[in-house]
């Protein structure tokens, strides 16, 4: 009996032994649980995500050689099985969408997270060009293009290669240093086109294509005019001593040497010029009387001269002439609008009229009238639309009205020769284009 009980007892002996030893395995003891097994980085500049772990246990992570630009801070541990968070990190991605898997090891467990992050290259917008390209024009044209994604310590060569109707243009290749994000990039286009049409531009960036753009190379008649409309205001009738004193302050130059009219509208002035050889006397008494612009002493072949810069003015497109000129009795009663590109060579504006008065042939535009009112019959209105024949695509449009006729505004007798009457400008002076 002795015998069997003491077998009995070492059989439990070893049972209870071994399951101590099944209780105590490593294998049970430890665990590792995390947030989450997928990351995405929507960025593609240096970015970081914090996520939560419970292990129990020593923990480290597993970055393989093609993931490289992830890391974790930390990057190991001994959990107790409470939470607590690791920061996994990308460094800046400078190509396409990239994908690695990194892994969390605990007791020969590997628990993978796989990253994804964004699409890194710098991306460049389509170009376009800035500005007009025109026929016979020196371009300050350029072509512009937007980049994204830039990280900033970059700089990166853009080049162009033109095509179709681009004689006379280049663009000159250009390095750039890139900015933190994106801006907008632009290369000069310089020359001289010498041809209309449609010139094309292909674009790269450090040997990579981009985009190309096609522009048209304008013709100055396709050009609307540049300068025009421009006017003067005077009073449209008798004016009080307040117009008189509103005008003065406005054309402070029209009695002084210069004896000049500033435009009120746009840019052009009116000055007076006297005939080569006048047998008359000069020109005298600039004033501003009843808010008119007031000289005497016109006399045939002087002419009151407007002054306009202009651009793409092209021969057959239409102009209109607008005003009022009133006078004394004595002063010279019919004017002959003439128009120049240069001031030396002048051509007569379309629409003139051929009458008799004090048995002289007069061929005129606008009949002086000694009346202050501005517009209508008698008053001394005229508005004239007329083609021009010559270009100014860039320079001044010279107009004048010319004392053609030695003609009084009573229209029986002739022009006061020693000084004649008073001349007025009233109302509204323009020169316009008729589209």
């Amino acid at each position: 009996m002795k015998t069997l009980r003491m077998r009995s007892l070492l059989m439990m002996l070893t049972v209870g032994g071994l399951l101590a030893a099944t209780g105590c395995n490593n294998d049970e003891e430890y665990f590792l649980v995390r947030e989450t097994d997928t990351i995405q980085f929507s960025s593609n500049l240096a970015s970081s995500q914090r996520i939560t772990l419970r292990c129990n246990g020593a923990w480290r992570s597993v970055i393989p050689d093609d993931a490289q630009w992830l890391s974790t801070t930390p990057s190991e541990g001994v959990g107790t099985g409470e939470f607590e968070w690791i920061t996994v990190s990308a460094t800046h991605n400078r190509s396409a969408e990239r994908t690695a898997t990194i892994y969390l090891e605990c007791a020969g467990e590997q628990y993978p997270i796989t990253v994804t992050q964004a699409d890194g290259k710098i991306i460049y917008g389509t170009p376009t060009v800035e500005g007009n390209l025109i026929e016979q024009e020196a371009s300050s044209a350029r072509l512009c293009f937007t980049y994204s994604n830039a990280y900033g310590d970059e700089t990166v060569t853009a080049k162009c290669t033109l095509g179709g109707d681009c004689a006379g243009l280049s663009v000159a290749d250009a390095s750039f240093e890139l900015a933190n994000g994106g801006a907008t990039l632009a290369l000069d286009i310089t020359g001289t086109p010498t041809q209309p049409g449609y010139a094309t531009f292909a674009v790269s960036v450090d040997g990579e294509p981009i985009g190309e753009v096609r522009a048209k190379v304008y013709s100055a008649d396709e050009m609307p005019v540049e300068g025009l409309p421009v006017a003067w205001e005077f009073c449209h009738g008798k004016g009080t001593a307040d117009d008189k004193a509103a005008l003065q302050e406005r054309q402070p130059d029209w009695t002084t040497d210069k004896h000049t009219l500033n435009a009120d509208t746009g840019s052009g002035t009116i000055t007076l010029v006297e005939a080569v050889g006048k047998t008359s006397a000069a020109l005298n008494s600039w004033g501003y009387n009843d808010g008119h612009a007031y000289v005497k002493g016109l006399y045939v072949d002087d002419y009151w001269l407007l002054t306009v810069p202009v651009k793409y003015l092209t021969a057959g497109k239409t102009i209109n002439c607008t005003g009022s000129i009133g006078g004394s009795g004595s002063s010279a009663g019919f004017f002959l609008i003439e128009y120049s590109a240069d001031g030396q060579t002048w051509y007569p504006a379309a629409g003139a009229k051929t009458e008799q008065f004090n048995n002289t042939d007069v061929t005129y535009h606008i009949r002086v009238y000694d009346n202050m009112d501005y517009e209508g019959e008698g008053t001394g209105y005229f508005s004239y639309d007329f083609p021009v024949k010559v270009d100014v695509t860039s320079g001044m449009l010279y107009v004048r009205y010319r004392v053609c006729a030695n003609v009084r505004v009573t229209a029986n007798n002739t022009i006061t020769t020693g000084g004649g009457g008073s001349t007025r400008l009233k109302g509204t002076f323009s020169i316009s284009v008729i589209e």
